[in-house]
């Protein structure tokens, strides 16, 4: 599965991308009146780029730019007008190997930068 190919309201059940940056954890607190911390990672693959919205205390933690992560049983849903990645209550995160499968930051960045170009 590729990041053009993810769509809100549906699961994410295999997705290789790659790590832009990482966000400083915010505490947020939750409509039940919990208190929780939220990372978002900018994450992308060859055919665009999301955010990753990680709950939890500590979440993300060992996370950083450049990493190449496998997310698993993750879950896609529409937020502010654009999707966004969750890993929902199965969902996990793997840090893989970078095979050079998934291209670095700088070709991202110049592949974003060119799409925004044309448009």
């Amino acid at each position: 599965m590729k990041l053009s190919e993810v769509e809100p309201g549906k699961n994410v059940t295999d997705l290789v991308v790659r790590i832009v940056s990482v966000a400083p954890p915010k505490m947020i607190n939750t409509r039940t009146g919990r208190k929780t911390q939220l990372t978002e990672v900018l994450v992308a693959d060859g055919t665009g780029s999301t955010i990753l919205s990680l709950w939890g205390f500590g979440e993300g933690s060992d996370l950083s730019a450049g990493k190449v992560i496998k997310i698993v049983d993750g879950w896609a849903k529409e937020w502010r007008g654009k999707v966004q990645l969750s890993l929902g209550r199965s969902g996990k995160y793997e840090i893989l190997v970078d095979d050079g499968s998934v291209p670095s930051i700088s070709e991202i960045g110049s592949a974003t930068e060119s799409k925004d170009s044309e448009d």
